[in-house]
């Protein structure tokens, strides 16, 4: 097996890539949590080139070993991205995210870049040194659409994924394409900065009953959006029963308000990063409309910087609208102790690390429920975190496009869609 620059893979480049993920400034939480339950996970970091002590090589036999068993590594490395050493040893690993390797990656998939145009254009062609079966597709353009319809019908489009009902309603009349839903558990809810004048619970409580979600979310998002008030969401196994349904109920709102000593004179900063969806913006306009109904002065506007940025460093904003494309929902509540996250916005969280390194590390159906439980107990507890909704997505492909599968997958994350086999007539 080798690189598109023809060099081999290793497993000399699993290993370092496997260090170097606990070394990076920004990655997924599923990765963080499962890595640090390998042996001497404790001892790397960004500023130093120590070694898991429990990841070993020889030949091309990897050995791992683990502190405790661990209920999602395989899955997960199945959707570990292995990258080269040799091209990223000597690069600042601090800053890999922002490293122009991603302008032109080495790969050891099927495609890799052709031609690069940051902010209009990828084209991706056969990687000639792929080992596996040779694409029938000969290029391929990702571009940016700023009007899916249209250029779905136009023919500028093949392929694409959306959440969006507006684009959802539109494509039931574009009769050149066919479209499918996918089983993706994606949730809608709001990140609370509680060092602002949302500190006191009661006072985050208070937004479950002051906005009428089970109005507001079937109206922006019909058939697609589905209310909820935990990361266990009503339906799932092991959802907690005692967990309020948050009837809109406004008086008890601005009781809660008042008995929080909440301070009516600040300016609530509401913020998101989603400003390119309509829908989006209608329900977030009456989200804001309902909490001035509340007494409060609100300020609603899109985030100028990117999410990861103003979200977790800038935090300049007492509520802020955000997404999860979830692994599972472990992804859900590892959230609360990551360091590159949510702790720099919390603090350390001890009791949700302590809980959802039990989680990853159960090993029957009743331990996972009884574990799930107790996360969610804190989480009401605490309410950092408000669930607003799940969301439906759909996948839709040309009719001229031939070849893909039967049964679609999240697009964030690895699955066989069998890309080689595609072909577009």
């Amino acid at each position: 097996m080798k690189w598109s620059d023809g060099k081999d893979v290793t497993a000399d480049d699993v290993v370092w890539s496997m260090n170097s993920l606990l070394r990076v400034a920004k990655s997924n939480a599923i990765y963080v949590s499962a890595f640090k339950q390998i042996v001497g996970s404790e001892a790397v970091n960004g500023t130093n080139k120590v070694n898991m002590s429990g990841i070993t090589s020889k030949g091309n036999v990897i050995t791992i070993a683990l502190k405790s068993p661990i209920n999602t590594m395989i899955p997960v490395l199945a959707q570990f991205m292995i990258l080269p050493k040799h091209v990223l040893a000597d690069e600042d690993i601090l800053k890999l995210d922002t490293n122009n390797y991603w302008k032109n990656p080495v790969v050891s998939g099927p495609y890799k870049v052709g031609t690069f145009s940051q902010g209009n254009f990828i084209t991706l062609v056969p990687n000639d040194k792929f080992e596996g079966e040779k694409p029938k597709i000969t290029e391929i353009n990702v571009i940016v659409s700023s009007n899916l319809v249209a250029d779905a019908k136009s023919g500028k489009l093949d392929y694409f994924t959306t959440n969006d009902p507006d684009t959802i309603r539109a494509m039931g009349a574009v009769s050149s394409f066919k479209g499918a839903p996918l089983q993706v558990l994606f949730y809608r809810y709001f990140v609370i900065n509680p060092t602002t004048q949302f500190s006191s619970v009661k006072a985050r409580e208070a937004l479950k009953y002051g906005i009428d979600w089970n109005r507001l979310v079937p109206a922006v998002y019909p058939k697609l959006g589905k209310v909820i008030n935990s990361g266990v969401t009503s339906g799932m196994p092991h959802h907690l029963t005692t967990i309020p349904s948050y009837k809109f109920d406004k008086a008890k709102a601005i009781a809660l308000l008042k008995e929080a000593k909440f301070d009516f004179s600040k300016t609530v900063r509401l913020r998101t990063y989603n400003q390119t969806q309509p829908a989006v913006m209608i329900l977030m306009t009456a989200v804001a409309q309902q909490m001035t109904d509340l007494g409060m002065k609100v300020e609603f506007l899109p985030f100028q910087g990117d999410a990861t940025t103003e979200l977790w460093t800038n935090r300049n904003y007492e509520i802020a609208l955000k997404g999860l494309s979830a692994f599972n929902v472990g992804e859900w509540y590892s959230e609360y102790s990551n360091p590159a996250t949510f702790e720099k916005l919390l603090g350390a969280q001890p009791g949700y690390a302590a809980l959802n390194s039990r989680l990853l590390q159960a090993t029957s159906i009743r331990e996972t429920g009884k574990v799930l439980k107790e996360l969610q107990t804190q989480e009401q507890a605490d309410l950092y975190k408000l669930p607003m909704h799940l969301l439906q997505q759909y996948v839709y492909v040309s009719k001229r496009v031939s070849g893909t599968p039967t049964k679609w997958g999240n697009p964030l994350y690895v699955y066989q869609n069998n890309i080689t086999s595609w072909s577009v007539n």
